[in-house]
């Protein structure tokens, strides 16, 4: 039912969004190609910066944008290439993929997929503060690194997503914590 609520807001959102005419940055076709090499440079990017090696698939998926979820007891993160192609074209830039890329791995690496207890708006905090550290770690700046919340969250928080301004600030948090380089992300404890 969520996946279905978040294909019709996406849907919504792309059919009143006008062109934009903002220049293309050199990067940017780079990362607007959905193939899964692409997404698989991004995720290396994110693992590189953590110092761990990914015991996770990425795989494309019709799902709203990123999922980080575990089926039969494999861990994947499935992916939208519609959706991929969107975010490019509304950002023009290769931040707002990896900033989503960085939450799924977060919410891997926190240990939400394998409590099973779906989206709840702490979980999203953790895997967005996660996001900034790595965004910020990635050469990202503050402005980078939020981008992406313009695009997919509320101004209201849901059951199972907080507010935007609260997410803006987890991203925020996180990414101070990658600028301090004696700064450590935390992970879930076993």
């Amino acid at each position: 039912m969520k996946q279905v609520i978040l294909f019709a807001a996406f849907i919504g959102v792309t059919s009143q969004i006008p062109a934009r005419t903002k220049p293309e940055p050199a990067n940017y076709h780079y990362f607007i190609s959905t193939e899964i090499g692409d997404a698989q440079e991004m995720l290396t990017e994110i693992m590189n910066v953590v110092g761990l090696k990914a015991n996770f698939e990425l795989k494309e998926a019709k799902v709203a944008n990123f999922e980080a979820i575990i089926l039969h007891r494999k861990r994947y993160i499935l992916y939208n290439p519609s959706f991929i192609n969107w975010i490019n074209k509304e950002t023009h830039d290769k931040w707002a993929n990896l900033a989503l890329l960085a939450h799924e791995v977060g919410h891997h690496l926190n240990g939400h997929t394998i409590k099973r207890s779906g989206s709840r708006p702490a979980l999203e905090l953790e895997a967005d503060e996660f996001a900034g550290f790595v965004l910020h770690k990635l050469g990202a700046s503050l402005e980078q690194a939020q981008e992406v919340m313009k695009y997919i969250a509320n101004n209201k928080a849901s059951k199972t997503h907080p507010a935007r301004n609260s997410r803006m600030r987890a991203i925020q948090n996180g990414w101070s914590k990658g600028a301090n380089p004696d700064a450590v992300i935390t992970t879930a404890k076993n």
